[in-house]
């Protein structure tokens, strides 16, 4: 049987003040987010439910006298689950304050102004993969200069030439080259991005919303369910974005 007074938040011996008053805080806050997560729409329903039940002083003597008659066994083991869930939220919580801050870095790594190396020197240039397909290979230029290194797709390897000069812009905190310059290629000086540059250009929306789940995952008065799932997405959401910055 499903124990309401768990689901409200309140203890046993709750007044009907105190169960009102965690009734209508878990309802505004899951009311908000009910309408995108059907988790959080299900639990609106249990409060809501628990509160018809717990609300009413002759439904909560009837529920109290079939919740003192359940098992001690199933409650334990259900405490037990809650304690190693509010475990788990404590480290989600953490993880995604450290998610949070990353995000944090790379939004000031694209804000501040770029590094402008004008007169770089392509020292090196050779083919390296970026695919592990068989099937359909893909190559990119590993370009060294000065005070640069950078990857190009082979679609615009051809604008950048050993022992060319070229104009580079790079990211201040993390060195991530946003974008190049070749004025003596055949298709123009127009800039162009490398790989790793598209995470402040194509592939934008990716940090954005891993930070918007990091933001939830640490904002106090959610659940341990919530923190929990926040992390879990967010820690999907890091490798992703991690592979797009290292390999596109």
């Amino acid at each position: 049987m499903q124990n309401y007074y768990r689901v409200l938040g309140v203890g046993l011996t709750a007044t009907a003040q105190e169960i009102e008053k965690a009734y209508l805080s878990q309802r505004t806050r899951l009311k908000r987010l009910a309408a995108a997560d059907r988790a959080m729409k299900a639990r609106l329903a249990e409060v809501e439910t628990g509160y018809d039940i717990l609300g009413n002083p002759r439904r909560r003597v009837a529920y109290d006298l079939l919740l003192a008659q359940e098992p001690a066994a199933p409650a334990s083991a259900a405490r037990r689950a809650d304690e190693r869930m509010q475990r788990w939220a404590v480290w989600a919580r953490r993880f995604n304050v450290a998610v949070l801050g990353c995000c944090l870095l790379l939004g000031l790594d694209w804000a501040l102004p770029l590094r402008d190396y004008p007169h770089e020197t392509v020292h090196s240039r050779f083919p390296v993969s970026v695919s592990g397909s068989l099937s359909d290979p893909q190559l990119a230029y590993r370009v060294r200069t000065e005070h640069t290194t950078f990857r190009l797709p082979s679609a615009i390897g051809h604008r950048v030439r050993d022992d060319q000069t070229i104009r580079v812009w790079q990211t201040p905190l993390l060195g991530v080259v946003s974008r190049v310059s070749s004025p003596d290629s055949p298709d123009g000086p127009a800039p162009f991005q490398p790989y790793g540059g598209t995470i402040y250009g194509t592939f934008f929306l990716l940090p954005l919303l891993l930070a918007a789940v990091a933001g939830v995952g640490v904002w106090p008065g959610h659940t341990a369910e919530m923190y929990v799932n926040t992390a879990a997405v967010g820690g999907l959401l890091a490798i992703l974005t991690l592979i797009v910055l290292l390999c596109f």
